[in-house]
Parts: structure tokens; C-alpha cells; sequence
């Protein structure tokens, strides 16, 4: 990684991000069509609402979390997502980026921390994660054959390296989406998925 990553804005855009909410929406709906994970009961939206940090106030605006509650068990069940990365506060995109800065070197967590206004000690908590506890997911031991990724290099800079795009946004977006089985249930995150190089996302 270099430092060309402080001069892109990925989600600086009203296009980009609604781009990554219709990734969501289709996410969603294919949830919801193949019913309930644990009791096969009918699922209907439950969507809440989510004030992500990292994103451009014009675009925080009713930003909401797609959410699924079945009919039956009452058990929630949360789509996979491009826009979210699980519970944690900061944008997909925003957290995969700076977390590929603190991982690769060569920039010091404080000067990554002033710049994007993360705490150092967040910064920390994410590079342990992807070094250590994302390794050993069960979605990466089986989806790394897919990359032929050599065991000696951290996954996530592997990803953003060598996922294909004509540019470094579009780099980032067919990585969040290769990277939706870490983020919730259903469709990319069942079986084996499709490599992220067949899914339609937006160039430039």
C-alpha cells in the first residue's frame, strides 16, 4: 500500500454510495427469499437505522441497516452488506482501507490516526484482526484457494493487490464485496461463492 490512499475519498460520493445500498437491497431481498436460516419461517424487513462513522454528512441522512425478523422464531437474521462490516462503527470501505494501511507499514498508526481521525487504540484493535483472528475464520479457509494467496502475506493486503480494477475505488469495491460473507448471513455466504471479478460493480 502506499500513500496514494490518503488522496482518494472512496465514499465521497452520492453515486458510490448508492451503488453500495442496491448491492445491499439485491443482498437483502435474496435473504429474504430463501427464508429463515433456522426455522425455514417467512422473514420480513426490519430494517434500523445506522449513523456510520466515515461518511460524508450529506450522505448520513437516513442511512439504514438492511434487517431481516422471522415470522416464526423471531430470530433476527442480517443480510450481508458492502456498506456495513458487521457492528463496527466506520464505514465498510473506510475500514477496509485504513485497515489496509495499518497492516501493510510503512505509514505509523498516528499518522493514520490524525489523518483519519480513528483512535490509535482502534487502529490496533483492527490490525490484530486481520492479522491474527481473520486468518483462522472458517469464510477465509475456505475461500483462499480461490486466491492462491501465499501464506506468508497478510490476506487483506494480498486482496487489495491483487483484486482486479482499473482503479484503486474499484479495487475497494470488488474487495467488499468478495469480503460480504464476513459481514452477515445468506447469499455470497452460502456455499461457495462466486469470485468478485463476475460481480457487476461500478468502474472508475
Amino acid at each position: 500500500m502506499s500513500h496514494k490512499l490518503f488522496r482518494h475519498s472512496i465514499l465521497s460520493t452520492a453515486r458510490v454510495w448508492d451503488f453500495l445500498k442496491q448491492v445491499d437491497a439485491t443482498e437483502a431481498q435474496a435473504c429474504r427469499a430463501a427464508r429463515c436460516p433456522r426455522c425455514g419461517g417467512a422473514l420480513h424487513s426490519a430494517t434500523y437505522p445506522r449513523k456510520p462513522h466515515g461518511l460524508a454528512a450529506g450522505l448520513r441522512d437516513d442511512v439504514r441497516r438492511f434487517s431481516l425478523c422471522c415470522s416464526v422464531c423471531r430470530r433476527r437474521v442480517k443480510p450481508a452488506s458492502v456498506r456495513f462490516f458487521g457492528r463496527r462503527f466506520y464505514v465498510g470501505a473506510l475500514f477496509v482501507v485504513v485497515s489496509a494501511l495499518a497492516v501493510a507499514g510503512g505509514v505509523r498508526l498516528q499518522t493514520i490516526a490524525r489523518r483519519w481521525g480513528i483512535p490509535s487504540s482502534t487502529l490496533k484493535r483492527w490490525r490484530r484482526w486481520w492479522l491474527e483472528a481473520f486468518p483462522l475464520t472458517r469464510q477465509w479457509q475456505a475461500k483462499r484457494s480461490e486466491l492462491a494467496a501465499p501464506p506468508e502475506e497478510p490476506p487483506l493486503r494480498w486482496l487489495l493487490r491483487n483484486m482486479r480494477g482499473s482503479s484503486l475505488r474499484s479495487r475497494v469495491l470488488r474487495s467488499l464485496v468478495w469480503l460480504m460473507p464476513w459481514t452477515g448471513l445468506c447469499a455470497l455466504g452460502a456455499g461457495r461463492a462466486s469470485p468478485a471479478e463476475s460481480v457487476s460493480v461500478m468502474h472508475g
